[in-house]
């Protein structure tokens, strides 16, 4: 704020006089000063704390209010990003990504708190400044990772999708996670658009080698028809095709790479993942589900691409990922191959048991942004400063506390063990599945944790050299709790 001075020609006079007029000044306005503070201070004292609620309640913007307890001004863009009305608290702390010399445990215990009581604490003490930025803690944590590979060649993977332009552009931003500067290729048959060469350009300056083909074909003919388009493509060194949708995520390129060294892709070889409901298998069938990645080696591929075999495969009357296991299962020797870390991951609602449990990574995961909520894109940010082998991570802290990277930060309500592998069945079933519905994919399972505490993560980028992530807890009548975590490296 400026202020406007009024400028007088004055003449000159003794300096000697303007001395005198400067300390006469001076003892006046100390007089001033002292019987203000001598009268009126005891009330500015008296009313410390309802002065600082509403100062800070004034700072915020038109729809968002700061509450007493938080004794820094948070950034109000990124409060309404996160879809804040209300704020009662901001932590925020840095994490060190500390490479390890060797393969860390699924979950590490740490003797240090997550979340500093005496810094909490602090928040309720009338402080002389209001709006300071003490909301961060100020000592760091060190969290061990693994080391992520040096470069990952997943040359002999292709991959195919069939969807439409604004879904596939959308899609880049999850695909440049497992897809980006990999040398792996992306198939789309989309319907014809002028938006093309815009997406076209986008996956070029992620690093993504995207090839797209218009098809007037609906969408089941045009997604079974992606075997033939992908066997018309393959290179010499492709071992392995692979259909997915298009909110099919491979958390770690180098994982999936490793995993099906063990498979043989000399010969016909039909790999994917079933259903975790029983009810969802009982509609479709015995088949790798499509969300989860359906994998066929070359020798199958050339084999479903024969004119014969297609023209035939593509009039059934079956859809898409059905059509393909009919299709292998009545003209090869192939038979389903299922690998259990392939998710198709049909449930609804309560995602957070299977993100939360002390599992392996998937290799992949479906429905994250339809059935469930768990932004794939964002969660993988954090893999820029740790490397994608951190993804859902997990730390147990001192004081109760697990982060689940990228994912989450809970507390349960009784304590659950670091041997436990239990899967909390926190989720809805499709088709009013039960709990028995999911034991042969998803077992051990244990009930739902009714009084959990849990931050889940809203929101992650990318900022110069570091990730920052916010977690929220939401709570529409005291208001949002928010934890930000910035990640560096070490």
């Amino acid at each position: 704020m400026s202020t406007k001075f009024s400028l007088r020609d004055r003449s000159p006079i003794n300096s000697s006089w303007v001395s005198k007029k400067k300390v006469a000044r001076f003892i006046a306005a100390a007089c001033v000063v002292g019987t203000f503070f001598v009268f009126v201070g005891p009330h500015l004292t008296h009313h410390a704390s309802e002065q600082k609620q509403k100062i800070v309640q004034a700072i915020a913007s038109e729809n968002i209010t700061i509450t007493a307890h938080v004794g820094c001004e948070p950034e109000f863009d990124i409060l309404e990003r996160l879809g804040i009305k209300k704020v009662s608290q901001y932590v925020r702390r840095e994490v060190a990504a500390v490479p390890s010399s060797g393969k860390v445990p699924l979950i590490q215990t740490l003797d240090t708190p997550l979340f500093d009581r005496e810094f909490i604490r602090a928040k309720d003490r009338n402080y002389s400044g209001i709006l300071q930025d003490d909301c961060s803690i100020p000592t760091s944590i060190s969290l061990e990772v693994s080391p992520p590979p040096v470069h990952v060649d997943a040359s002999h993977f292709d991959f195919g999708v069939a969807t439409k332009v604004d879904r596939l552009s959308e899609s880049l931003d999850a695909f440049v996670h497992w897809a980006g500067h990999t040398r792996t290729r992306i198939f789309a048959l989309v319907e014809p658009d002028e938006r093309i060469p815009e997406v076209l350009a986008k996956a070029e300056k992620l690093g993504v080698n995207l090839f797209v083909t218009e098809s007037d074909d609906e969408y089941q003919t045009r997604y079974f028809g992606l075997i033939s388009h992908l066997a018309e493509n393959l290179r010499e060194e492709t071992r392995w095709s692979c259909i997915i949708d298009d909110d099919t995520f491979f958390p770690s390129m180098s994982a999936l790479i490793e995993a099906f060294e063990k498979y043989d892709h000399t010969q016909q070889m039909y790999v994917g993942g079933v259903s975790e409901s029983v009810a969802q298998i009982g509609l479709f069938g015995l088949m790798g589900f499509g969300g989860a990645g359906v994998f066929l080696s070359r020798p199958l591929v050339e084999q479903l691409s024969k004119p014969e075999v297609f023209e035939a495969c593509q009039q059934s009357e079956y859809t898409g990922d059905r059509r393909i296991s009919l299709c292998v299962y009545q003209y090869s020797n192939a038979h389903l191959t299922i690998d259990h870390r392939l998710r198709q991951l049909d449930f609804r609602g309560d995602a957070t048991g299977f993100f939360e449990a002390i599992r392996p990574l998937p290799l992949s995961v479906h429905h994250w942004k339809s059935w469930f909520h768990a932004d794939m894109a964002k969660l993988s940010k954090v893999s820029e400063i740790c490397g994608e082998t951190c993804l859902l991570g997990k730390w147990r802290f001192a004081d109760g506390w697990t982060l689940t990277n990228g994912f989450s930060i809970s507390k349960y309500s009784t304590e659950i063990s670091t041997e436990d592998t239990s899967m909390e069945l926190t989720w809805d079933g499709d088709h009013h599945a039960s709990r028995e519905a999911f034991m042969h994919e998803l077992g051990p399972l244990r009930e739902k944790d009714e009084g959990k505490i849990a931050y889940l993560m809203v929101d992650s980028v990318v900022d110069e050299d570091s990730v920052r992530q916010w977690y929220v807890h939401r709570d529409s009548d005291k208001g949002d709790q928010i934890m930000e975590l910035i990640w560096r490296k070490q």
